[in-house]
């Protein structure tokens, strides 16, 4: 009899302390679930796509967007509650979808942002073709720096043949983008304004930021030699010189395959 007493006692001691638990869980989960009520703010999203290059002022009036409250735990820091006077002459630097929430950095000052590129101060876009291979088999992408080299023919009065030099010819650029260009899409999905697609030929489109003396350099050398890019970063240092060429050592210049010491 003493032992079927102890064993109730321990069953009721422990489904109280079950129903304890549970009920300790319960208050927490409801606690949690009341914190994040009370940390809610207003939120704008996208209802619709906004393509790169509209301003605020156009967003608001054809009313681009809806205020929704949501957690701010949830939410970019920088969120926008509306989007206001603040991004009233600014233009957004990129495409944006459908319910994507807005917030500060997607809006910039306009006159660097055309046809959905963001150009740096002082420089201009400038595209050239470049094959698999010299744009680094597709490892290039925008926001990439890259080292551009040219292998051109040197005419030498001395030889029949002529020879092949190839040396720097612009030590760090900034790529924009790779691909072709792409019209946007209204379907509700992100706008790809470009397509880093191999074209039939086997070929990619690279698009730079130059200033004026890159720019006229760059194309020249594109009809006058051969580009070869090599994808850099802020750790390599790319010296420009004489360059090398597909003459034997002693010929004066840089060669190919220079005398062994």
């Amino acid at each position: 009899m003493t032992r079927r007493i102890v064993a109730v006692l321990v069953a009721v001691a422990l489904a109280a302390v079950g129903a304890v638990g549970v009920l300790i869980w319960a208050l927490k989960a409801d606690q949690r679930v009341r914190d994040r009520l009370t940390d809610a703010v207003s939120v704008a999203i996208a209802t619709k796509p906004i393509p790169a290059g509209y301003t605020g002022g156009r967003i608001r009036a054809e009313g681009m967007f809806r205020i929704e409250r949501m957690p701010r735990s949830s939410v970019p820091k920088d969120f926008l509650s509306d989007v206001g006077a603040d991004e009233e002459r600014k233009v957004v630097m990129s495409n944006i979808a459908t319910g994507q929430i807005l917030y500060g950095a997607l809006f910039g000052q306009p006159g660097i942002v055309t046809a959905g590129l963001s150009l740096p101060d002082g420089k201009m876009a400038l595209t050239v073709k470049t094959g698999v291979p010299e744009q680094v088999a597709g490892y290039v992408q925008p926001g990439s720096k890259v080292a551009i080299f040219l292998t051109y023919t040197v005419t030498n009065s001395d030889s029949d043949s002529p020879d092949k030099r190839t040396r720097v010819l612009l030590p760090t650029v900034d790529v924009l983008a790779v691909g072709a260009f792409r019209a946007p899409r209204n379907d509700g999905l992100v706008n790809t304004r470009q397509s880093g697609e191999i074209n039939a030929d086997g070929e990619l489109l690279l698009t730079l930021a130059v200033n004026q003396n890159e720019a006229e350099r760059l194309i020249q050398a594109v009809h006058t030699g051969e580009l070869y890019c090599a994808l850099i970063t802020d750790s390599i240092i790319i010296t420009p010189g004489a360059g090398v060429d597909n003459r034997d050592a002693g010929s004066g210049t840089a060669p190919l395959f220079p005398q062994p010491r």
